[in-house]
Order: structure tokens, then sequence, then C-alpha cells
């Protein structure tokens, strides 16, 4: 059975799976060079299918994670809110209307489309649940037999949250939430009141929460964000709705309390710091509240995350503490590109020979690109390199990072997900605490308060960290011991946390040893990394990161075997 799951809304994106492995999964925008694309993902089909070495004739199933026929919700809300208020009418019409026209329709031509670029085939076209593709993302790859499952995001069809059991190969859904009351909603406008791009930046609003103080938290729970009986909430829209948030408007009622939204660009006041931590708190109210409640109802100790929601990584570090839920799993895809995984997961599991699929162990199933075509390019661009065996590559490499310098890693396959694991990855000195401010205002060009994770070798990570559970996809934040904290301050939070990468000799060995070299030298188990991309989505190619390296002030440049720097960095 070979199956193509794609998603074409936010985070465009395909995988393919064959006779139930996991073949190669990319994200549109690494290929287009547009973050968070949108539309059908042609560039991320192709890749998959030259992966594979297949053409469309191999495929069994084209699996879409949505089902667009399903939007009476979304009309009848729309209806409903014309009623209270025409402009928030006229801002969901234009939205939807677009939407219609463009990823709502390419559905419905999903198989013109397919035709169009790729010719003729003999799949079959199937519409999957958008939360039941997110519940089959992270439970179908998870390490457990059975889990509670809770998917939450902006919204799908209908559903904005959804809880469900796994067992076995079964997904069973429980309940939902139902639009307009929806977490995802909530924070995109508290990320738009606060300035920054919604479907975007809402990371943003959890890093700048631990500047402030929730001093807002109490007019949120009682008047926008309401926990109500037997794991449910409610928003209510009167105060922050999220349509008119993306056209950057706000009612009297909210900036009667909260004050004027922030502009773009305007200097971050103590207020808009209040403002974030608060969205924050109630945010982590709300998800403590759904998970006890969901582990009531399943007596599971193990919780599997999926949706957009699933990426604030600091309420998701805090469930084992405040729910009773032993073990959490998350896949490193949690958004909307990772939809198009659950789909194709979903269908091999319930049309396969009935055998479990294995846990999700390898994240590199991107492109990769082999030794001798990255030196054609730098030669190419006359760029300097040396070509060196890995032993001598690592501990070099590991003798400039301990110097201070910076390195741009370019190995193997491509990493899926939001997070740069150790494949497509900006490395750096973590002792050092000038990098955090040289990275984010020299490098990354972006604000001051955005934090860096370290990669950790996992044999060391529970020496660090004040509790712990599993992380090898950088998807949680844990509070890191005092007197550690000390040692590494580029990768220390302002309130003593961190995300952290969990590397293992498994998964990515050369990253490991690299990492291990750098233990050596400095007797510090990690390493700073941030993504490869400046301003960008992460790099794909080997030309995209020869064209990032030399835009940015970047010591050196790893590209498989070699190690490349610029004539300028020699004088």
């Amino acid at each position: 059975m070979v199956i193509l799951g794609i998603n074409n809304m936010h985070d465009a994106s395909a995988v393919l799976v064959a006779d139930g492995k996991i073949v190669a999964a990319a994200e549109e925008e690494r290929f287009s060079r547009i973050k968070h694309t949108k539309g059908f993902p042609e560039n991320a089909i192709a890749f998959c299918l030259k992966q594979g070495g297949l053409g469309i004739g191999d495929i069994d199933i084209i699996c879409a994670s949505w089902k667009p026929w399903i939007l009476k919700t979304r009309v009848t809300q729309a209806f409903k809110s014309f009623i209270k208020s025409p402009s928030i009418f006229m801002a969901k019409a234009e939205r939807g209307m677009g939407q219609m026209a463009n990823e709502w329709s390419e559905l419905f031509r999903l198989k013109s489309l397919v035709t169009d670029r790729f010719g003729k085939g003999k799949y079959k076209i199937t519409y999957l649940d958008h939360h039941l593709s997110h519940a089959a993302s992270t439970f179908l790859c998870s390490p457990f037999d059975s889990a509670a499952i809770m998917t939450i995001d902006g919204a799908g069809e209908s559903c904005t949250t959804s809880f469900y059991k796994g067992e076995g190969l079964s997904i069973k859904k429980l309940g939902s939430v139902f639009l307009p009351h929806s977490l995802g909603h909530f924070y995109s406008s508290i990320t738009a009141f606060l300035g920054f791009k919604i479907h975007s930046d809402e990371y943003k609003i959890m890093a700048l929460a631990a500047y402030g103080e929730p001093v807002y938290a109490d007019f949120l729970r009682k008047e926008v964000l309401r926990i109500q009986d037997r794991g449910l909430y409610t928003l209510n829209p009167h105060f922050i709705d999220y349509h008119l948030a993306r056209k950057g408007v706000f009612r009297s009622e909210t900036t009667d309390i909260l004050g004027l939204p922030r502009e773009k660009g305007e200097e971050i006041s103590k207020r808009h710091t209040d403002v974030a931590a608060s969205a924050q708190r109630v945010l982590e109210e709300v998800i403590f509240h759904m998970a006890g409640n969901l582990y009531n109802e399943t007596g599971s100790k193990n919780l599997c995350l999926a949706g957009g929601v699933a990426f604030n990584s600091v309420a998701a570090g805090k469930l084992i503490k405040h729910t009773p839920f032993q073990r959490i799993f998350t896949q490193p895809a949690a958004g909307d590109a990772g939809s198009a995984l659950g789909a194709a997961l979903y269908l091999e599991n319930k049309n396969g020979a009935g055998d479990r699929t294995s846990e999700f162990d390898n994240i590199y199933l991107g492109p990769g690109f082999r030794s001798d075509e990255c030196e054609k390019e730098l030669t190419r661009l006359e760029i300097p390199y040396k070509k060196l065996e890995e032993g001598k590559l690592l501990s070099e490499t590991a003798g400039h990072l301990a110097e201070g310098k910076l390195i741009y890693w370019f190995q193997g396959r491509m990493e899926w997900g939001a997070r740069a694991l150790g494949s497509r990855s900006l490395l750096a000195d973590p002792r050092r605490a000038e990098m955090k401010d040289v990275i984010n205002a020299k490098i990354k060009k972006r604000e001051y308060f955005r934090p860096f994770a370290p990669s950790i070798l996992s044999e060391n990570i529970d020496d660090l960290f004040d509790y712990y559970f599993d992380s090898p996809f950088m998807l949680y934040t844990f509070p890191i011991k005092k007197e550690f904290a000390e040692k590494i301050p580029a990768v220390t939070h302002i309130d003593r946390t961190a995300r952290p990468q969990s590397v293992s000799k498994e998964r990515n060995p050369r990253y490991w040893r690299l990492i291990d070299e750098f233990r050596k030298t400095t007797n510090i188990p990690l390493l700073l990394n941030t993504s490869f991309n400046i301003q960008e989505p992460i790099v794909c190619t080997p030309q995209d990161a020869i064209k990032t390296f030399l835009n940015t002030g970047g010591d050196y440049l790893i590209l498989e075997d070699c190690i490349a720097q610029l004539p300028d960095k020699n004088e």
C-alpha cells in the first residue's frame, strides 16, 4: 500500500507512506522559500515521489487532511455574527471567500491538479477529518499502544479542540469543542493585539510572556476564555474577535482593560509583556483543565498532543506537573503540516495488513545531498573550502565553536517539522552570554526577547533540569537547575527555562559526536542550536545554505564533509 498524504492549507505539506514506512515528508515552504506557504504542495509532492523512486501511477491512495464540504458550522457562525456585528460578518466573509476561491476550491479539484502536474494514475482520492488527521499524526507514530489524545488548533472544518482515546490501531473520538470557541484563535488574537503576525508569530508571545506578570489574567479568565464543566471551555468573541483581530481591530470593551493594541515596530512596554503573560497563563489553565478531564475519561497515563497549540512548549512542558499524565508525546510537525502525515498513517493502518506503524524514530525525512554535490556548488561560487574526514571535521568544528565562532551546519536529510534538529542548524557556544544578543540582532535580525534552545547529549540531559521527560524534537520547555543555568546563559531564558533537544547516538550519530567533541573540550554536553535561516524558511538545498551564509555574519559553513570560510574571514 502506497499512500500520499497532503495538506494544502496553512503550512502546506506532503508525506509518502509505503507499506507502513514513512519514506518522505516535507513542507512546501522549504521549496517555495515562502514561509507558511498555502496551496497545492506541488514541490513537496514531487520530492516525495522522487525520494520513493515512484511515479504517480504507483500511488494507491491520495489523502487530503480536510473534508471541504463540512463547512456548516463556519457558515452558520458567519451568519450569526451578522446579527451581532456587520463588521465581524464582513471580516469572516472576506476570509471565507478567499479560502473558498483558493484552498477549499483546490480540494474539490484535487484530481485535476494532480493529473495536470504529475499525469494520470489509478489512485483513489480520500478526504479525512482534519482533527482526526491530527490525532493519527501523533498517536500512530507514538511509542504508546494506548493513549489519550488531545488536538488543539485554530479550527478544522468545525472543531477547534478534540479528544480521543487511542488503542492499538483504533482512534475513538470522545468529544470536541466547536467554533467560535478556539484556543488557537484566542492566542492568535493576542498575537495580533501585541503587533505581531497571526499564524506566524504566536511563539513570540510565549517567549515575551516570561518578561511579564499575568496582571490581566483575571479579566481574561472571567470575560474572555472561560473554563466549563467536563473539560470544556468557551471563548467570548464579544471581547476579542479573531476575524477583527486579523485586521487589527479590537473592541473598546477590550482596549478599556488591556489598553490600545501595540503598533508594529512600537517599543515593547511592560504592559505588553503583562498581556502576553496573562494570555499564556489562562491558556495553560484551560489546557490543564482539559487534560485532567481527559485523563479521568480514558484512565491512560499516556497523552499524545497535536494541532498548532501543541507547539506551545511552555504549556506542554508543564503537563506532567499539573496533570496526572506520566508520559507525553508530540510529533515534530504538530501543526497543519503534520496533518498530511496523520492522514497517510490513518489510511495505512486502516487499509494495511493490521500491523501498527512503527514508532517515529526518524525525523530526517526531507531532501538530502551528497558531499560531491555540495563541493560542486562551493566550487561554482568560488568559495574556499576544505574536505575533511569525519574525525578531523568534528574536532575542528568543535574547536571553532569553543572559540566563540558561529557555525552553519548542513548535514544529511532535512528535518521534518518546525524545528532545526541538527541537520539544518546554526550552532554556537552556549557558555557565552553575548551569543544570544549577537545572533538575535546581527544574524537573525529578530527581537531581543527571543530565546535559543540547546541540543544536549541524551546521556546528560537529566543532569540539567529540575524535571524532564523525553524531548527529542525540541517541543517542551523545562526549568534549568540553578547551578547549571549560570554555565549556559546563551540558552537560558529569563525565567531560567530552556526548550531542549535530546540528541541520541542512534537518531543522529554525527550530530551526537559533534556535541560530544564539544563536551570533551569544554565539559559542557550541549550546543546552542537555532534554525539555519534568516527571515525565511529553514534552508533546504546547498544553494539555499550558501546564499544564507553569504548574506550573514556567520564564521564557518559545514556542508556535509566540506568546511567553508569566506575569503575575508582569513585576513
